[in-house]
């Protein structure tokens, strides 16, 4: 496997799990992370974990539609709604993941930070490395 591509779901790894506490500290009441059987950073990283790792499947899931991405605004869209769909099934899952979110607004809100977090590393990285880490 390349090292960049290891050290780039690090990153983003990170990222969303930072994105993920951050919104539990914010949101206290609504945005839970841990459970009976999970602490609550334990929580924050594993469910992190899950989104970065299907934040590799969206661009097979797109190739297999055929749908053509046109620029990064089309780019920032896709991800959007794969994080909207991705933190909703986190949520159901809370006997697993530990993530707890009161309702569907708060899994909106929630994927617009992880949105504009995934956004913001991959201008970090393009800057860098001069390409968009995930091409579709």
């Amino acid at each position: 496997m390349d090292q960049g591509k290891v050290i780039k779901f690090l990153i983003y790894w990170i990222v969303n799990s930072a994105i993920l506490i951050f919104t539990s500290a914010i949101f206290v009441n609504n945005v839970v992370l841990g459970n009976d059987k999970l602490p609550g950073s334990l929580a924050g990283v594993l469910s992190g974990l899950i989104l970065t790792g299907l934040y590799y499947f969206i661009p097979v899931g797109v190739r297999k539609i055929d749908y053509k991405v046109k620029d990064e605004n089309h780019l920032t869209i896709i991800l959007f709604v794969a994080s909207v769909v991705v933190i909703w099934i986190i949520k159901r899952l809370a006997i697993i993941t530990g993530l707890g979110i009161s309702n569907n607004l708060f899994v909106l809100l929630v994927a617009v930070f992880v949105t504009f977090g995934i956004w913001g590393t991959n201008k970090v990285i393009r800057r860098v490395s001069g390409k968009l880490p995930i091409s579709i």
